[in-house]
């Protein structure tokens, strides 16, 4: 059995090599949605590096932000990470100034990590000039187009969800 990574081929892979799966030319908004979708990627790298903090601490902020003090056992749900694991993004995030840690409410046993005000008004400050862009062209637009660009989202959406459900 030949495995084809320890192939003795030397010619490198090639796209063209893909089977022909009857997959559809790319079109122009295929295209649109791929550069959307890279662009955003890119844009939260830049965040990440303006807030100096990897992928899953720029996540964990954003948790926090959006929903408000969370537990770190929370946060490891939302994260999908193990409490220990958690408990370092806490750490992490706690030494570069973008959380702090404070009393449960009810549960003196318990903390919650809160976002850091500073922290918060440097991503609103980031984040706004998109957000703002975005509503713009938005509110530029045509109600009966606002629809036809709201059902294409909303189907694209579902496309992706069923992939990410898919066993």
């Amino acid at each position: 059995m030949t495995d084809a990574r320890n192939s003795s081929s030397t010619t490198p892979w090639s796209r063209d090599e893909l089977p022909d799966s009857g997959m559809p030319a790319v079109s122009p908004i295929s295209q649109q949605l791929r550069d959307v979708d890279a662009l955003s990627r890119a844009f939260e790298r830049r965040l990440g590096t303006v807030l100096t903090v990897n992928q899953t601490d720029l996540t964990a902020m954003e948790h926090l932000i959006q929903d408000g003090p969370l537990t770190p056992s929370e946060l490891a749900t939302r994260l999908k990470v193990s409490t220990a694991a958690s408990t370092l993004v806490v750490d992490r995030l706690v030494a570069l100034g973008h959380a702090e840690r404070h009393p449960h409410e009810r549960d003196r046993r318990k903390i919650v990590v809160v976002p850091a005000r500073a922290s918060v008004d440097r991503t609103v400050q980031e984040l706004l000039p998109v957000i703002l862009g975005i509503a713009a062209i938005v509110d530029e637009m045509p109600e009966a187009d606002r629809e036809v660009v709201s059902t294409f989202l909303d189907r694209v959406a579902s496309v992706y969800r069923a992939a990410v459900a898919a066993p």
